[in-house]
């Protein structure tokens, strides 16, 4: 694949979600690996022909290349086939991508012409493990230059590290940390969103049998976790007072002293917001 070229046309700045860079990243990815003449392979033991504009690939196969969530690339790939850019296909357990249009916009597109290994793309590495282990192998004995946006990512992610060592007395300092909050980074999330998550989930599980399992960078930061955890975040408050509220109407009658503690943790929950209002 490291061969030839492909033709990127400025009206694609014109789809107004290529104003995401993941978006506008995705779809170079599919134009880049997509097969350029048809290239014939073998898929559940019958010979399936690829044709110009297809690959085969995966969702998490592209979020690893990327280092972002499955669940992200998956809502990117839906929105262009909503946009009538690209099509997914199942076959015997593979997915077979196809970018629409191909013909109209890339034919004769590679001038030096592509062999079966320039054409194979994610392809053969779906289905040939012993070309894969080679890669593999190469990957150590060269290893990958990492990419600018991570480099630029990196230093911020690592003070949200730190952050999260500080504020529940950790010392993790393992890149698969630094992934997971590079990942939500590049979705668009700020390092003060980070802190209010790690701030709230320190209250909810230090000191609790859940601690050790639940209490960890990437726990708190994947991706399929965060959005919950953000929203429990900004309204725990709310939520915990209309939860005791419950506890205290039912324990009132029966157990007297059981409600006349629960009043108080109410009350210390609100003078704490007031008290963390106040400090703003």
């Amino acid at each position: 694949m490291s061969q030839g070229f492909v033709k990127l046309f400025r009206k694609t700045l014109d789809n107004p979600n290529a104003s995401n860079p993941l978006w506008l990243a995705t779809w170079n990815y599919l134009l880049l690996r997509a097969t350029h003449k048809p290239y014939t392979m073998r898929i559940g033991g019958e010979n399936r022909v690829l044709n110009p504009g297809e690959l085969i690939t995966s969702c998490r196969k592209i979020a690893n290349f990327f280092e972002v969530g499955k669940d992200t690339i998956n809502r990117i790939l839906s929105i262009m086939e909503a946009d009538n850019m690209l099509r997914r296909e199942n076959i015997n357990r593979k997915t077979i991508y196809t970018v629409l249009n191909w013909s109209s916009y890339q034919i004769h597109s590679d001038t030096n012409g592509d062999t079966s290994e320039d054409t194979s793309g994610d392809t053969n590495g779906d289905t040939n493990k012993k070309k894969e282990e080679r890669r593999k192998l190469e990957c150590k004995k060269k290893p990958k230059p990492a990419s600018t946006e991570t480099e630029k990512l990196t230093p911020l992610a690592r003070e949200i590290l730190l952050e999260f060592n500080e504020r529940a007395d950790k010392g993790y300092k393992s890149d698969s940390n630094l992934k997971e909050i590079r990942g939500r980074l590049r979705e668009g999330r700020t390092k003060e969103e980070m802190i209010l998550v790690i701030d709230h989930k320190v209250r909810e599980l230090k000191g609790t049998e859940n601690e050790g399992k639940w209490l960890t960078p990437i726990g708190i930061f994947r991706e399929s976790n965060f959005d919950r955890n953000l929203e429990w975040a900004k309204n725990w408050k709310g939520i915990e007072l209309a939860k005791l509220q419950k506890e205290y109407e039912a324990a009132y009658r029966q157990d007297p002293v059981m409600a006349k503690g629960i009043r108080t943790k109410m009350n210390e929950i609100r003078n704490n917001g007031k008290l963390e209002e106040s400090r703003s």
